[in-house]
């Protein structure tokens, strides 16, 4: 759940279009709590029982909830690699290294 909340730290970054942004929002939604979802369905198949389900429930839970992660951590994926298109041009500077080392003398 931390790792799907950490992506929803870019809940208000600035997309190249509103559907990138909408599937990153959805994406990290369901990274964070799909885990809640396989929780519920791991107790569920335990020994003690808190409801009382056939197990048939429980393993439909389980294959909804692996598949919510699976697709969110596809899209956030293919989206980082979507956002190369258009970097800002600052990325491409020269950084002096030795500036930051203050032991070091060029």
């Amino acid at each position: 759940m931390i790792f799907g909340g950490i992506h929803c730290l870019g809940w208000n970054y600035l997309f190249q279009a509103h559907k990138e942004q909408i599937l990153w929002r959805v994406a990290s939604v369901g990274m964070a709590c799909s885990p809640l979802i396989l929780v519920v369905s791991m107790s569920l198949m335990g020994d003690a029982y808190v409801i009382s389900i056939p197990d048939r429930y429980a393993n439909s839970l389980t294959i909804i909830g692996t598949c919510i992660y699976g697709f969110s951590r596809i899209t956030i994926c293919v989206l980082m690699f979507l956002s190369l298109r258009s970097l800002s041009p600052g990325v491409y500077d020269t950084v002096a290294w030795t500036k930051f080392i203050p032991h070091v003398t060029s």
